[in-house]
């Protein structure tokens, strides 16, 4: 992180060198757009946080699963109008930045955040690291659903006093959750299907965040297994949390392709940035388990 700072505070430095021709122009350099934003995206990152560019006068800054967005231009008018005050300011937005970052949803009213509630399936290692307590539902195979407030703004993990403050049960989040996505999917993500290796495989990749928690969405569930025939059993597989594939279980077995399928997902998971789960699920009475 330290090492971070030091790099960003000299690209900040560089671009106001850059930017001056003599040290009595070093203030016009900070109303470069480039410029400024590189100043903010240093000092943020000093104060611990990690951050994306995005383009001049805008950032993504994060803080473990909760990001915000920054829009810088109102802070750059201001140092615009006053070159003196540009630390204030600065020190303005980070502080800003930080203070939504831990408050996360916890400014939004029940009626803000509803519709855009989403659930996010995770390993139950990766919840740890949040360092914080997250509204969740149980799932096999040491998964959990988590929630998320995904709003223009940034993205806040839901927290149970947030449940609480709404009023509601973390029941009622899921299922307000679950029908924020299925909505979102059938609107803008269909169901893809393509032939693979001698097979018909249908999911999900979109890299919209939301691939492989569309597995615990009862109805796309149904939307595959329509494709397959309704009879046909059919199992799921979340290596990764952008991937989501399932196939028909008789084809897994029948093909005799289900040691070399259960080798590619170990192998998709111990190598993926974002890991899920090495196991098949299938559905039974309407619930997700565990393949054997």
């Amino acid at each position: 992180m330290l090492l971070r700072a030091l790099i960003a505070a000299l690209l900040a430095a560089a671009l106001l060198a850059g930017c001056s021709g003599d040290e009595s122009d070093g203030d016009s350099a900070t109303a470069v757009p480039s410029a400024f934003t590189e100043i903010v995206r240093a000092e943020l990152v000093r104060a611990g946080l990690d951050v994306e560019p995005r383009t001049d006068l805008k950032l993504t800054a994060e803080q473990g699963p909760n990001r915000v967005e920054l829009d810088l231009q109102e802070a750059f008018d201001r140092v615009e109008d006053d070159p003196d005050s540009r630390d204030e300011i600065v020190d303005e937005v980070v502080a800003d930045a930080q203070e939504r970052l831990e408050t996360g949803a916890g400014d939004l009213s029940f009626e803000d955040a509803r519709d855009d509630l989403m659930p996010l399936l995770k390993a139950r290692f990766q919840i740890r690291r949040f360092g914080f307590d997250a509204a969740e539902t149980e799932q096999p195979a040491g998964l959990a659903t988590v929630y998320a407030v995904d709003w223009d703004d940034g993205f806040a993990i839901v927290r149970p006093e947030d449940v609480e403050r709404w009023g509601k049960t973390v029941e009622e989040i899921d299922e307000i959750a679950l029908d924020n996505l299925l909505r979102q999917t059938n609107e803008d993500e269909p169901l893809l299907c393509e032939p693979s290796g001698g097979q018909q495989l249908c999911g999900w990749a979109s890299s919209d965040g939301y691939d492989a928690t569309r597995m615990i969405v009862p109805e796309l569930r149904r939307q595959i297994q329509r494709e397959y025939g309704n009879d046909e059993p059919v199992a799921y597989a979340v290596p990764e949390e952008h991937i989501y594939v399932a196939l028909p279980l008789n084809t897994l077995r029948r093909a005799g392709i289900e040691r070399p399928f259960r080798l590619k997902l170990q192998r998709d998971f111990q190598m993926s940035e974002d890991p899920l789960s090495p196991e098949v699920f299938v559905e039974e009475n309407g619930e997700l388990v565990v393949l054997k």
